[in-house]
């Protein structure tokens, strides 16, 4: 009995090591570009191919109200898809608040123009909870900036968090009921 409590706790070990990796990962992902979010297009020199992720530094919540919209292009005129991060990932940069909004896939570095259409029907926000947007004022469009960024997939940054839970618990109860004979 007590081998098997160990054996829980080592693979509370590996899986804690794993995630924990992976989250270091993610928090070394690269800045590509940072810009001012206005209606001008920005030209984007991507080195190489991977997933990478829009996000908004300034505003805990983003809103799009009507028909905001975000259009990245490839030199060749190729409309690159960009997806919707569920659930947008909260960061912290220079002690600003930041947010992920948009993540896409690029197979082919090179030159790509993004532009951003019908500013005024996107509300942004200082705090994510319902309870403190109602009173707070909209964040002005001229202090939130645009970061463009290395991202890991959502598949793998959900993967870690609940690694990193179950991880612990393994190590901690598996190590714990293992050596102390605790059901012996």
């Amino acid at each position: 009995m007590q081998l098997t409590f160990i054996f829980i706790g080592i693979i509370g070990i590996l899986l804690l090591i794993y995630s924990i990796r992976i989250l270091i990962k993610s928090s070394k992902n690269k800045l590509v570009a940072e810009f001012t979010l206005d209606s001008e297009s920005k030209e984007i020199q991507l080195n190489s191919n991977g997933l990478y992720s829009l996000c908004f530094l300034g505003a805990g919540f983003v809103d799009n109200q009507g028909k905001f919209r975000a259009e990245l292009k490839s030199e060749n005129g190729n409309l690159i898809k960009l997806n919707k991060t569920l659930p947008n990932y909260r960061f912290r940069q220079n002690g600003k608040l930041g947010l992920e909004y948009w993540h896409f896939k690029i197979d082919k570095g090179g030159k790509y123009i993004l532009t951003f259409e019908n500013l005024n029907d996107l509300i942004a926000k200082h705090s994510m909870l319902m309870s403190k947007r109602m009173f707070q004022k909209n964040v002005e469009l001229n202090n939130l900036k645009i970061l463009l960024k290395e991202t890991i997939s959502t598949k793998n940054r959900l993967f870690s968090i609940v690694g990193l839970v179950i991880g612990v618990n393994a190590l901690i109860w598996g190590i714990l009921i293992g050596l102390t004979n605790a059901f012996g």
